[in-house]
This record gives C-alpha cells, sequence and structure tokens, in this order.
C-alpha cells in the first residue's frame, strides 16, 4: 500500500488538516493518510494531552475510510525526534510504501534536524508548498536534497483557510467559536465536555 503519515500537535486538529490529507490523498494516488499526533513528551505551550489529541483525532476520521490515526508516539514513553518516529513507523509498515506529509515552512528547516543526512536519504516526503516559500530554490541549493530530489513530491498551489490553533483556543476560552468552518462541531463538544482548554 501507499501510505502517507502527517504528524503534528493537533491541538486541536482542525478542518484544514483533513483538507490537506484529502487534497494530498488525491494528488500523489495515496490508499490511505494516518495521523501521527505528537506525545506528551513534546513541550510546545498549551499542549493538550495526547490521549485527547488522539480522540479528537479519530472523532475527525471517523466517518472517512481511507484516515486514520496512530498512536505510534503515545505508545512510547521517551522524547523522540523525527528520525525516531520514522523508524518507528518503517519497522510497522515495513511491506507498504510510506511518505511523509508536511509543510513546506517545516521542510526548508529540515536540515536542522536531528540525523538529517538519514532523514534525506532514506525517506519519502510530500511538501504542501507555500506562496511565501521558493521550495524549488531551496531543494536545488541543498547539494544533499538536490540529489534525493526524487523521494520529494510538492503539492503547489495550496488554498485551504488558513487558521491558527493558538486563534481557536483563544476562541474556545472565551466561548466565541460559533461555526464548524475551522474546526468540527464534534471535536468542539469534545473539547468543552473534557474542559481541554480551560
Amino acid at each position: 500500500m501507499k501510505i502517507g503519515f502527517f504528524g503534528g500537535c493537533f491541538n486541536p486538529p482542525t478542518i484544514a488538516h483533513i483538507n490537506l490529507v484529502k487534497l494530498a490523498k488525491e494528488k500523489c494516488k495515496l490508499d490511505k493518510v494516518i495521523f501521527v499526533p505528537v506525545g506528551d513528551f513534546y513541550y510546545k505551550k498549551e499542549l493538550a494531552k495526547a490521549k485527547d489529541r488522539y480522540n479528537m483525532l479519530k472523532i475527525l476520521c471517523k466517518n472517512e475510510d481511507s484516515l486514520e490515526v496512530s498512536d505510534i508516539e503515545l505508545r512510547e514513553n521517551r522524547e523522540l525526534f523525527a528520525i525516531d518516529v520514522f523508524k518507528l513507523i518503517a519497522k510497522e509498515y515495513l511491506n507498504d510504501d510510506i511518505y511523509f506529509i508536511m509543510g513546506a515552512d517545516n521542510f526548508i528547516n529540515i536540515s536542522n534536524w536531528k540525523d538529517y543526512e538519514e532523514l534525506i536519504t532514506k525517506y519519502n516526503y510530500i511538501v504542501f508548498n507555500r506562496s511565501y516559500i521558493d521550495l524549488e530554490k531551496y531543494i536545488s541549493e541543498n547539494k544533499l536534497i538536490s540529489k534525493h530530489k526524487d523521494r520529494i513530491q510538492i503539492i503547489e498551489n495550496v488554498n485551504y483557510k488558513n487558521c491558527s490553533a493558538t486563534d481557536i483556543r483563544n476562541k474556545i476560552k472565551v466561548k466565541s467559536i460559533k461555526n464548524s468552518e475551522v474546526i468540527s462541531k464534534e471535536i468542539l463538544e469534545y473539547i468543552l465536555k473534557n474542559n481541554i482548554y480551560g
């Protein structure tokens, strides 16, 4: 199978997240896309518990046959770097053709990540380009990435409603979020019921 893995905080998961993975699935002919939320050892301000973010992603994907959620990071009782997660996924999905999905803003920092050379030479990527990033230039100017550019699929002209997770959390706190344009009704209900963001 050809599977895309989309990692992130998903704090909370939004409509934009599901629209992006559906786009990646369609453009890159993926059989399925799996969300991979970061675990509790990842530090970020106001980050909800991994269990809650996992549950919210399950709600987001519940009516989507080809979208799933993995608890692969939640099972690890330690801090993980991207290379650690990639290795865990590669081991668990040994017989599948796997691609790591990310935005260009993350990809252009990959040379600063742990075991960067291994990340570039061993793994495949689907990258959402952003209008303010010259991704082609970045790839051509980086010798290692340029040499392995066949491992990178770029999705251009991504047209989706950009929404800040911070803005969503702030609106939830003051109970001013009313519609399901940026977040699903079911996820909002889960957040309020469990008092996730205070």
